[in-house]
């Protein structure tokens, strides 16, 4: 912004001459068809007239009339993007210094007594109301073959639900819920990413930048594979350890146990409810031992150009180990809720 030139000043002085100012003042009426002429938005001349008006009698005196005329200039010419918050010293004629420094040291005070209103962090807690809701929601969305949702369909879901949210703020959630840059996620991680966005919405909490260790570790969860023609089975990792003949004989165990208790189960029961689960249990064990056959197969025909496989059969032994463990704790369950049911048929 150039200071002020001689020629400036005497434009200034026949302009508001022209104005036919009374005790050397015109008022706002008396400017406003300049200020109109001008073009400028209502909000940018409100602001050029606050800044001019150092009196603040509502009138502008000569002084106060050049820097309204330079400022409108400025912005018509676009020597300047916005309007200053504060006056350039060179600008504050020098009468004027006092008020201005008066007008800045009561702005400075009305500024602290205002209390600052702190952005609320996202509460990471999804109550049951919640998580139905976020279930509906997740209904409209189109999921893939293997049960996971796409940014797009999820970000398409959200438009219509919450208003106060843009792009920048799904993508931030995005990338926080899903740090390993996955095409699509799980139903948990989905649940997450809608619950944030929610808070953000509504309340305005910040997106933070790292999630907690416990959530974290849900939305960096290894997703296996059943797919025996999947990629996730060409993985190449080295200095692992190799699984053992015991370890898949000892797998082996394990699911011919589990199929014997459940055949016993099913022959007992007299609960077409319990039949159905039955049912399902039993076509989780087949998952099972068809996996076991190829990581069988895996280990007694081992790539020999290669380490390929050993860590993916090895965390899926784990896996699978916890969740034949699970298995066998909803089978007792289930023996527990068959003897009730004989016990009540045997009372009758």
């Amino acid at each position: 912004m150039p200071k002020l030139e001689q020629f400036e000043i005497k434009k200034y002085w026949q302009i508001f001459s022209g104005l036919k100012p009374v005790e050397n003042k015109v008022s706002h009426d008396q400017v406003l068809p300049i200020l109109y002429n001008s073009k400028l938005d209502s909000s940018i001349l409100n602001k050029i007239w606050f800044l001019a008006d150092i009196d603040d009698d509502d009138n502008l005196d000569f002084e106060e009339f050049v820097i309204c005329m330079r400022l409108i200039f400025d912005m018509v010419n676009k020597n300047i993007d916005s309007v200053p918050d504060e006056l350039p010293e060179w600008l504050v004629p020098g009468s004027k210094a006092k008020l201005i420094k008066e007008r800045q040291k009561a702005k400075q005070q009305e500024n602290a007594e205002i209390p600052r209103q702190e952005v609320p962090d996202v509460d990471w807690y999804i109550s049951p109301e919640d998580k139905t809701y976020y279930e509906k929601i997740l209904s409209t969305c189109g999921p893939m073959a293997d049960g996971t949702v796409t940014f797009a369909e999820l970000s398409l879901a959200l438009k219509s639900k919450f208003f106060n949210i843009g792009v920048s703020d799904m993508e931030r959630t995005w990338k926080l819920i899903n740090p390993r840059d996955l095409p699509s996620i799980d139903r948990d991680p989905a649940m997450y990413f809608i619950h944030c966005l929610r808070q953000r919405n509504d309340i305005g909490t910040s997106i933070p930048s790292e999630l907690p260790p416990a959530l974290a570790e849900v939305c960096n969860k290894q997703r296996v594979e059943y797919d025996l023609s999947s990629k996730q089975a060409d993985l190449k990792r080295l200095d692992t350890k190799e699984p053992t003949k015991n370890d898949v004989t000892k797998l082996g165990d394990e699911l011919d146990r589990l199929e014997h208790s459940l055949e016993n189960l099913t022959t007992g029961s007299t609960s077409s409810t319990l039949q159905g689960t039955i049912k399902m249990s039993k076509e989780s064990l087949n998952q099972f031992k068809g996996l076991l056959a190829f990581m069988e197969n895996d280990l007694n025909h081992p790539n020999p150009d290669s380490n390929a496989n050993v860590k993916y059969v090895t965390d899926d032994l784990d896996n699978i180990d916890q969740q034949v463990q699970m298995l066998e704790t909803y089978l007792q369950q289930k023996r527990q809720e068959l003897g009730s049911l004989k016990a009540e048929v045997g009372s009758t």
